[in-house]
């Protein structure tokens, strides 16, 4: 059933590259709620904490498409999952009016499912570092949590609150003995931003400080040697911060590229787990049901998209007033 416009008033507007992050986001929900959560298994409890939780739902006015967001997935993941626990929003945004609509968003959209009472929600709306802070205290590290960190900006994810995240340890005992938990990662890192501030020096640059958590002199000097041995500046940073992640979990994360819809690169998704299972079905199994979708759902509108666009700058370069309105009638 299609969303009234009235609904969509409760919906982010986001660019088509966006689909992309979510599908990769339900792809790795989908093995707790259709592999994890199997009846006849002993299974653990999950909480998920959505750290930049907008309205729930997104729209693409460009693409005429409607999809759930990071939150939504998530709410839908923990209905589904028989020991689902706590769903943690936090929604935050500077201008007061514009945090309430959010939040009447999530409102909305959440009671349109069915949650069990075992579900439970908290909804917040503070800057993401006392954010942090209020959801830590809630957590129960012996157990799995997954940390949804998809910033507007690259400076609203300070790498100090990545981190507080992931070295966030707790501990419990099996037949083998002692195990260490950490927390679940999905980050967003924006390196289209961090690439085009990498070069200047009128302050902008000091996005690369906060979101990899290192003095200018030292991720510009990292950023030369890598390029010296072949990577280009997206794929150094990169490599920086995939390397930072390593370091603490002992693995590299899952990464994945997205790009636009005009074949640029936007930004990468790391999928930081310690869990072996999770890992390899991601990363054997998951990953390649994600790109059948891409090749044959998102490339194909994508495709669409860009061609409608030339012709419309072409039509504007002959004085013709038009839109991508008419093209998706």
């Amino acid at each position: 059933m299609r969303d009234s416009l009235d609904s969509k008033e409760f919906m982010d507007e986001v660019k088509y590259h966006s689909r992309q992050k979510h599908a990769f986001l339900k792809a790795y929900l989908d093995i707790w709620s259709e592999q994890v959560g199997k009846k006849g298994k002993t299974i653990p409890t999950l909480d998920i904490y959505d750290m930049f939780a907008s309205y729930g739902r997104c729209k693409c006015s460009e693409a005429d498409e409607v999809w759930d967001g990071s939150a939504l997935l998530a709410a839908r993941c923990l209905c589904e999952y028989s020991k689902g626990i706590r769903l943690w929003l936090n929604s935050f945004n500077e201008n007061p009016d514009d945090m309430a609509k959010q939040h009447a968003g999530l409102n909305r959209w959440l009671g349109t499912l069915e949650i069990p009472s075992r579900v439970k929600i908290n909804l917040d709306g503070k800057p993401i570092e006392d954010a942090i802070n209020d959801a830590l205290k809630k957590v129960n590290p012996r157990y799995p949590s997954l940390w949804i960190l998809d910033p507007w900006s690259p400076s609203q994810l300070p790498w100090e609150v990545v981190e507080k995240v992931a070295r966030t340890e707790g501990v419990f005992y099996t037949k083998k003995g002692k195990v260490t938990r950490r927390p679940e990662l999905f980050i967003n890192l924006m390196t289209s931003v961090l690439q085009r501030v990498s070069g200047m020096t009128d302050g902008q640059e000091k996005a690369l400080d906060i979101a990899l958590g290192m003095p200018t002199e030292e991720w510009r000097s990292r950023l030369d040697e890598m390029r010296e041995d072949g990577l280009d500046t997206r794929e150094a940073i990169v490599e920086i911060y995939g390397s930072k992640l390593a370091d603490i979990y002992g693995k590299r994360p899952i990464a994945l590229t997205v790009p636009g819809t005009e074949g640029n690169l936007v930004y990468t998704i790391f999928l930081v787990t310690e869990h072996e299972a999770g890992y390899y079905v991601m990363l054997k199994h998951r990953l390649q049901k994600y790109f059948e979708w891409h090749q044959h759902e998102w490339a194909k509108k994508a495709k669409h998209l860009k061609h409608t666009r030339k012709g419309i700058r072409r039509a504007e370069k002959a004085g013709l007033k038009t839109s991508l309105d008419e093209y998706f009638r």
